[in-house]
């Protein structure tokens, strides 16, 4: 099977002239991608960095970032995403666990502090070298690339033992899953695809690569962050046709009544996906029943160990649906199972436990092999691997999924995958905590929110809140730090003497 080493290979010998991305006023065209990727794997492998070996990508979604992803495929290596936004200690943690050789920086301004060797991707590959697209696209390339067997990637995802844990993805599951989502998407080659995601986000994996295997033209978005204002204007100003954002963006910046610039500038958009958490119903009636109810929306759900997107339901004009938006049906190279808790597969309208099979799964956990034999499983009577996801669902009157929540504490927010379990653990941690819960609850207008509810080792002061705040932001990704903290004597318990969790949400005065 081709891999997407593969395919961008292809058409960088095809049409080396031909844009690939877009990012500010920058243009790279395909040759240039390929060869600044393989001048990265010449790079690497003189540091002798080669197939097994992983490297860490530091900083924000850049022309730097996708030639240094595809130089070290080329390579032979795998790499992890890490945001220059998180605490040290995160950072470190993560090179350390994956075992990173060396840390290449995509843009981020600001080296981490790590023993490992660091180096600037734009140096390596010779950014400002200014390349002939019209001399041999292979020129300088070392090495035939991976094959479908080798790991890709790996991305981090919070953990319930207070410790984030490494999702790997091999090459052949992820070519794979490109392959059918640009079927299942309808994308052609002729799509300006825009990527708003941080690459320490698995949609980001899909919003980069699904473009440049096609052919097709990819905006990276860089390390700014844009108003609604300013994203509608860089939609029209590259031409945008394809939009992929996290569900949480989209409720942002595409929610409120669109002025008759907003609709001019997505006037060339021909759809719109979002996920990460589930989406307001309110909203999608409301944009489907605009005037921009033409441009269908995709509503997406897939878990990391799923290879980013396993679901997707399209959303024409005119949708009138019930309260909560249907994840849809199987995207390509995916099956879905749906077991009650004695392991019987459940009947339609019955809450249960989704499974994923299909060729479209990542191998496990990095390192963790009694987590991935507990995760992914082989069920009685049925063939291959399953990944249980701790997702209830239900099957609609459609034979559409309907997502309602989860069989533990895991909780989505802002498109990322908390444990609450991990939250927690950081805070009773802390010299000033005795013991803590953290829920998700409602905040103003009814946004959801991490509320942290602790029990201090001695008498409060009146600073403990934003101490605690301070400190956690020093441990924790951003997303991951609760946004109000709420002092208790005691944290309420049920008559088995655990803490009753539907108390605590009647104390934050949120309840969701």
């Amino acid at each position: 099977m081709s891999t997407v080493v593969d395919l961008v290979r292809q058409h960088a010998l095809a049409a080396p002239g031909k844009t690939a991305l877009l990012c500010g006023d920058r243009t790279v065209s395909y040759g240039e991608l390929w060869r600044r990727a393989g001048r990265l794997a010449a790079a690497l492998r003189d540091r002798r960095v080669g197939p097994g070996d992983m490297v860490a990508l530091h900083g924000p979604a850049t022309p730097e970032f996708v030639a240094a992803a595809l130089g070290s495929w080329l390579a032979g290596a795998a790499w992890v995403p890490v945001d220059q936004q998180l605490p040290a200690d995160r950072i470190g943690h993560l090179l350390g666990d994956s075992g990173s050789r060396l840390v290449l920086d995509t843009g981020s301004r600001r080296h981490p502090a790590t023993t490992l060797p660091v180096a600037d991707v734009e140096s390596l590959t010779g950014a400002d070298s200014g390349v002939d697209d019209e001399a041999g696209a292979d020129a300088g390339v070392p090495g035939s690339g991976p094959s479908g067997t080798d790991l890709a990637y790996v991305i981090y995802t919070s953990g319930s033992t207070g410790t984030p844990k490494g999702v790997c993805v091999d090459h052949g599951p992820l070519a794979l899953h490109l392959r059918h989502v640009a079927v299942d998407y309808g994308h052609v080659e002729g799509d300006v695809c825009l990527s708003f995601s941080s690459p320490s986000f698995d949609a980001s994996i899909e919003e980069i690569w699904l473009p440049l295997v096609q052919g097709g033209v990819l905006v990276v978005r860089g390390a700014a962050m844009w108003t609604g204002p300013q994203l509608f204007d860089r939609i029209r100003g590259y031409g945008v046709t394809r939009v992929q954002c996290p569900t949480a963006y989209f409720e942002a910046f595409f929610a409120d009544d669109l002025t008759d610039a907003d609709v001019a500038a997505l006037a060339g958009v021909r759809g719109i996906y979002f996920g990460g958490e589930a989406v307001s119903a309110a909203v999608v009636r409301r944009w489907s029943n605009g005037p921009l109810g033409h441009i269908p929306l995709y509503n997406t759900y897939g878990p990391t160990e799923a290879v980013i997107t396993a679901t997707s339901r399209r959303i024409d004009r005119g949708w009138s649906g019930g309260d909560r938006v249907p994840i849809g049906s199987a995207v390509g190279g995916h099956e879905l199972l749906l077991l009650d808790a004695d392991g019987h597969e459940a009947l339609p309208g019955q809450p249960a436990e989704l499974y994923l099979g299909g060729p479209c799964l990542a191998r496990g956990y990095l390192g963790r092999d009694d987590l991935t034999a507990q995760r992914f499983v082989r069920l009685p009577g049925r063939d291959g691997v399953f990944y249980r996801t701790g997702d209830l669902v239900r099957l609609d009157d459609d034979g559409e999924l309907i997502f309602l929540g989860r069989t533990d504490r895991q909780v989505k927010l802002r498109g990322f995958r908390i444990e609450l379990e991990e939250v927690e653990a950081v805070l009773v941690g802390l010299p000033q905590v005795r013991n803590a819960v953290v829920v998700l609850d409602s905040g103003p207008q009814g946004r959801p929110r991490l509320t942290a509810c602790v029990v201090p080792q001695g008498p409060a002061a009146d600073e403990l809140p934003a101490e605690v705040r301070r400190r956690m932001a020093e441990l924790l990704p951003a997303y991951m730090v609760p946004d109000r903290v709420l002092v208790l004597a005691e944290l309420p318990v049920g008559a088995t003497g655990k803490i009753d969790r539907e108390r605590v949400l009647a104390v934050t005065g949120g309840a969701r």
